[in-house]
C-alpha cells in the first residue's frame, strides 16, 4: 500500500466477510469500539464514531446486545459498521449484503457509497449481483470461473450519479441496462463453455 508491502494486518485496511466475524464477548458497541479504541482512539471520539455508526447501519437500541442475541442481517450490520469505525484507506468486502434483506441491503449500499465519497477510501468489493456491481462499483470486472480470470473490465460512473441524482434515472437508463446486458452476456457466454 502506498508502494510498500503489506506485512500484516492494521487498521488502514478493513474486511467485511460474508459472515459476520463478530468478537462473541462484546456488545454491539463494543464491537464498533474494539479497532478505534486498540488505535488509542480519545474516548469522547470513540463514543462520537460508536454513535455515528450505530445510526448508520440502524441498530439503535440493540448497543448492549450480543452476537448471539442479533438476527444474521443485523451481525453482518454490526460487522460493517466495526470496519468503518476505523476509517480505513481500504475496505475489501466479500458478498457482504448476501444476508440483508432488499430495504436494508439498498441502505448499505448507500452508506458504502457515501463513505466512499466522504473519505475517499478505495473498495473491493466481491459480488455475484450484478445491479450491486453496477450501483458500487467504478471499475466491474467480469470473471470466468475457475480457473478466475478476467474476462473484461468496465469503467463506470453510476455510482458517481447516484451520490447526485434520482436512482430511478439512472436504473432506468438505456445506459445502465445495455450495461446489465452486455455483462450479463459474458457470464452467460461462459457457463455454455
Amino acid at each position: 500500500m502506498h508502494e510498500n508491502p503489506i506485512e500484516w494486518p492494521d487498521w488502514h485496511r478493513g474486511v467485511v466477510f460474508q459472515a459476520p466475524t463478530l468478537y462473541p464477548w462484546l456488545t454491539v458497541k463494543g464491537n464498533i469500539e474494539f479497532g478505534p479504541k486498540s488505535r488509542g482512539v480519545p474516548k469522547d471520539k470513540i463514543e462520537e464514531i460508536s454513535k455515528f455508526f450505530i445510526q448508520e447501519v440502524d441498530l439503535t437500541g440493540f448497543e448492549e446486545k450480543y452476537p448471539f442475541e442479533l438476527s444474521g442481517g443485523m451481525k453482518q450490520r454490526v460487522a460493517l459498521a466495526r470496519v468503518l469505525a476505523n476509517y480505513p484507506e481500504v475496505i475489501l468486502m466479500d458478498e457482504p449484503f448476501g444476508s440483508l434483506d432488499a430495504f436494508t441491503r439498498s441502505n448499505m449500499q448507500n452508506l458504502i457509497r457515501n463513505i466512499w465519497k466522504e473519505n475517499n477510501c478505495s473498495i473491493f468489493f466481491i459480488t455475484h449481483d450484478v445491479d450491486e456491481a453496477l450501483m458500487l462499483g467504478t471499475k466491474v470486472l467480469v470473471m470466468s470461473p475457475r480457473p478466475g480470470k478476467i474476462i473484461k473490465e468496465f469503467t463506470l460512473d453510476f455510482t458517481k450519479k447516484l451520490l447526485t441524482q434520482k436512482a430511478k434515472y439512472i436504473l432506468h437508463s438505456d445506459e445502465y441496462f445495455n450495461t446489465k446486458s452486455e455483462i450479463l452476456d459474458l457470464i452467460n457466454s461462459q457457463s455454455e463453455i
